[in-house]
């Protein structure tokens, strides 16, 4: 938004005698035109904002401007014919303008961007285009069209002299293979709105000759990344003042985000002739923000022909992020921390050399009641002692803490000095007596970036260390290393105001007088790198090893892992010299995104695991192998190659936190034994005659290939937000966590519009819906059919379904986020339909109703069965039925078998559909979800109220008694109620 308000602006400001247009193509709901008018009202004097876009939604948004006196004010008296300038729109002939709104300040054209003729006519006639300065601005619009129809008005756009160009799209700066390009295209692909240009246009090169060959003069672009580094397009303080808005830590993501975006500004001047070379004619000022572009500044680096590595991969089993790694010993590696899918963590990931045939048991994992916290470090001072130190919860909220691992014994020790998260740490005097840990920069409390150095030692604990050489600019994130006991190198990082660092410095450290520790610093002037934030550095046998982090541009995947070599790395003539080569490495075909990963070096392999980012709105891209790198350089001969896998985490830390303390135990490996999942039976039915015959066996089953209508091939987002409408009142449950809980109610109703909701459920929010019926919520069951008219006709239960059809009690809507519905039955039997997503069901036996802690009287056990930080992975350990319902499957489940849900996508759309399966039973009165338990089950809960009130007078003992042997009888009764014949 700034870069394009800044466009503009400039393009305001530019001296000009001619009348000046912005022409804003497929405006959508933009507000720009409103912005300036109302932030920048000299500079718009004389200016005319026209909006294209769909007659409909032009419309809209003449009404909306109509509706408020503010708008009104803004954009001058109005010339508006109503519906008779609606109607001519619509009809998309020459016969009337498509002109919806007029003022002299703003312009609504309702036309279709591929009807030019139409277009250039209502400008030409309206407004005399011609005579114009026109900047044409296309925000995220014309992607979406067809490549030739958008190349087309582009070039229709060229013929006009005085023309600037100003377009804000999206591009694939690393192909498509690229984990944020592959969630972006799915993203648009899901929503019906597939991104045509980018795919022939990926690349900002391509798009500036998109725009030459098409006529225009010069062309520039630039990718939103390079603006946010480039202090004259976004101001130092600007960027400052972003933090006082809100705490923010997740440059890597918006690093990711914004190499996706670029914007462009081409322009045609009768002043400026054509320049094939793209170096003739001039931008105007305003066009600062697409100047000076870069280079990767790596490039020349040639790929290494001495370094022969084996990369084996292995499955790993949880997602996790901006974790550390814990090198326990040359077999043993742990992860500690970070991030998973449900937040953070305080669990260890272990991972294993594959050759061993048990366990490196020598170190136990860090405490679980260590704070769950990302971005700490945890190194290494001698092969017996570890130091984890610091990280954040929130990222206003850092950690102070440090505890010690000796002799595998975990242990709390001196705090940091002060509370530091992305700070840089490594052992210093490796395996000495006097060995330490330097820690350097970083992020304090309330996102404060620091530029001390610290260093502890067991014998002194905490100490700050001065610089003898000056002070480095604060910065967080910096990469830093041990290259000899009391020498090393920092790099890259960034500043407060979120600028990459590109210096290279070795740190000497030394003892000053008396006890005093020493600190020099040397600028590297000759390391020739580009910079890097949130990289590592790990030795290996063939040298020093950067390993992934964000740069000025998206980094090549040839260039992701750096190596500085052993025959490089020296003094000449007293300098200090680093000489990079890049290592090419085949990741079995796929490429990682190696953000928030973690690495750990041993003696002839490095791992790499974890890591992934939120790409933006389009949803969260997790690595989920772990790859080791084995060298052979600096190996002996024959030596076996190292291959790590994750093993099962020791019990105390698999994280079942919402279990309670009687049934962790259940949770132990020496249980797992009985977690057996079975797979539900998939079947296909030809008759009613086979869905009965199925339903009276009692267990679920699901349903293929059956026809549930045009909702299959119609229902898109758009489509459902369309039909629906967009401002029609839903209520929601908007949840605390990604499982929602109805006895600990850690979930709010509240009421939005549809539009919103399922934006933020598109967005990853967690929330979810489940219709109600829209005459009488509180009185009367969901009704699809009534409760969403536009989309009844759209989807019927098959005729192999016709039980279902005539007794169907109720037939809910659900539309969910990633959030967990919580375990519970339904006494009325049901089918789930699943439409749009895929998710997973456990189920469990009625009998199992005992286990899971559902208060009398509820439907509802407050406990969770699955993993908290792995969609749809169960951790409750009982035999239970496991459903994976893809688009299309219907789910029968039987009356009173529990189950929960867990979406494998952002979002679901199933239609629920309740019916009466019993002939008599069912309670007297309201029924309004159908989970009122039967009759025979109230009475018999009114009967147990009387017998305890019976015994009221008694001795507590004796009534306690009694009572517990006619619990023992009614168990009894049970058993002998299962052996007898239906």
């Amino acid at each position: 938004m700034h870069a394009v308000e800044q466009t503009v602006l400039g393009f305001l400001k530019e001296p000009s005698k001619k009348r000046k247009i912005v022409l804003n193509l497929g405006c959508g709901y933009d507000p720009l035109p409103f912005q300036c008018l109302s932030k920048y009202p000299e500079d718009c004097a004389g200016v005319t904002f026209v909006d294209v876009d769909f007659p409909e939604l032009i419309s809209k948004k003449r009404d909306i401007i109509l509706e408020h006196s503010e708008l009104q004010t803004l954009v001058g008296p109005i010339q508006s014919d109503g519906q008779d300038r609606l109607a001519s729109a619509l009809q998309s002939t020459d016969s009337g303008l498509p002109i919806l709104i007029r003022s002299n300040r703003y312009v609504g054209v309702g036309c279709d961007l591929r009807d030019i003729a139409r277009l250039s006519k209502a400008l030409e006639e309206e407004l005399q285009i011609g005579n114009c300065l026109v900047l044409c601005s296309a925000e995220v619009s014309i992607t979406y069209m067809d490549v030739d129809a958008a190349d087309a008005l582009i070039t229709w756009a060229v013929q006009y002299d005085n023309i600037r160009f100003c377009m804000l799209e999206q591009l694939l700066p690393q192909g498509q293979k690229h984990p944020f390009a592959q969630k972006m295209m799915q993203h648009f692909v899901k929503l019906g709105t597939p991104l045509r240009c980018v795919q022939k246009y990926p690349l900002l090169q391509d798009q500036e000759e998109r725009f030459l060959r098409a006529g225009y003069h010069s062309v520039q672009a630039r990718t939103l990344w390079q603006l946010w580094q480039d202090q004259s397009a976004v101001a130092p303080d600007l960027r400052l003042h972003l933090n006082k808005a809100e705490p923010f830590d997740e440059w890597e993501e918006f690093a990711l985000f914004s190499s996706h975006y670029f914007i462009l500004v081409a322009m045609k001047s009768p002043t400026s002739p054509p320049s094939p070379n793209n170096q003739g004619g001039s931008i105007p000022k305003y066009s600062k923000l697409v100047c000076q572009p870069q280079v990767w500044k790596s490039r020349s680096i040639p790929v290494t022909d001495r370094v022969v590595l084996n990369v084996l991969s292995s499955q790993a089993k949880h997602h996790r992020k901006f974790g550390a790694a814990i090198p326990f010993s040359d077999q043993t590696i742990g992860i500690h921390g970070g991030i998973g899918d449900k937040g953070r963590l305080n669990t260890t990931a272990r991972y294993q050399n594959l050759g061993l045939e048990a366990q490196d048991a020598k170190f136990s994992n860090p405490p679980i009641d260590i704070e769950a916290r990302v971005c700490h470090t945890i190194t290494a001072l001698d092969d017996r002692r570890f130091m984890l130190a610091g990280g954040r919860t929130s990222p206003d909220k850092a950690l102070q803490e440090c505890w010690l691992c000796c002799s595998g014994q975990w242990k709390p020790v001196e705090n940091l000095p002060i509370p530091l998260y992305r700070h840089g740490a490594t052992a210093v005097a490796y395996g000495t007596v006097d060995a330490g840990i330097l820690v350097f920069g970083g992020k304090t409390t309330g996102g404060i970036v620091v530029s001390q150095w610290f260093i502890w030692r067991e014998a002194s604990g905490w100490e700050e260390v001065c610089s003898s050489s000056g002070e480095l600019l604060p910065r967080f994130a910096a990469t830093i290393t041990s290259t000899s006991t009391r020498r090393g190198i920092l790099l890259g990082g960034m500043t407060e105001d979120g600028i990459l660092c590109d210096e290279v410095w070795e740190w000497t450290i030394g003892q000053g007088q008396e006890t005093d520790i020493t600190l020099q610093l040397k600028a590297l002037d000759s390391f020739r790198i580009a910079p890097r934030f949130g990289a590592f550095l790990a030795w290996s046998p063939v040298g020093l090893l950067i390993i992934g982090g964000i740069s000025t541009l998206l980094i090549p995947l040839e260039e992701e892992i750096l190596r500085l070599s052993n025959e490089a790395y020296g003094k000449v003539d007293g300098s200090t010299v680093f000489e990079p080569t890049a290592i090419s490495i085949d990741f079995d075909g796929h490429r990682p995104l190696l953000i928030g990963h973690a690495i750990c070096a041993s003696r002839d392999a490095v791992l790499i695991t974890g890591g992934g980012a939120v790409c933006f709105s389009f949803g969260s891209y997790w690595n989920m192998t772990a790859w080791t790198l084995h060298f052979s350089a600096g190996c002996e001969p024959n030596s076996p190659v190292r291959h790590f896998a994750e093993v099962v985490v020791p019990p105390y830390n698999d994280p079942a936190r919402e279990l309670h303390a009687e049934d962790a135990e259940r949770a132990s490996p020496a249980a797992q034994s009985n977690n057996v999942a079975e797979a539900v039976q998939r079947v296909r039915i030809g008759s009613e005659a086979d869905f009965n015959r199925l339903m009276h066996e009692g267990r679920p089953f699901v349903m293929e290939g059956l026809d549930l209508g045009e909702c299959m091939t119609d229902w898109t987002v758009p489509e459902l937000v369309r039909k629906i409408s967009p401002d029609r009142l839903v209520t929601v449950h908007e949840a605390q966590g990604c499982h929602m809980n109805f006895q600990l109610k850690n979930f709010q109703y509240v009421k939005k519009p549809f539009g919103k909701f399922m934006q933020e459920v598109c967005d990853g929010s967690l929330q979810y819906l489940r219709s109600l019926n829209a005459e009488k919520a509180a009185d009367e069951p969901a009704r699809f059919a009534d409760d969403f008219p536009g989309l009844s006709d759209q989807f019927h239960l098959p005729p192999q379904l016709a039980t279902v059809a005539r007794n169907q009690h109720s037939s809910p809507l659900r539309i969910s986020g990633p959030v967990n519905m919580w375990l519970h039955y339904d006494v009325m039997a049901n089918v789930l339909c699943t439409i749009l997503g895929e998710k997973v069901l456990v189920l469990y036996p009625p009998l199992d109703a005992v286990h899971f802690k559902i208060p009398p009287g509820s439907s509802s056990s407050p406990m969770a069965v699955f993993h908290p930080e792995q969609r749809g992975s169960v951790v409750y350990p009982r035999h239970h039925i496991r459903a994976v319902l893809k688009e299309g499957d219907i789910l029968y489940i039987p009356p009173l078998w529990l189950h929960s849900a867990s979406p494998l996508d952002n979002l679901s759309v199933s239609i629920n559909v309740f019916f009466r399966n019993l002939i008599s039973g069912y309670a007297a009165g309201r029924d309004v979800y159908g989970n009122r338990d039967l009759q025979a089950y109230e009475n018999g809960r009114r009967h147990v109220e009387k017998i305890v009130k019976s015994m009221e007078g008694l001795p507590r003992e004796i009534a306690s008694t009694y009572l517990a042997r006619l619990g023992e009888e009614l168990i009894e009764k049970g058993r002998n109620f299962r052996q007898k014949p239906d």
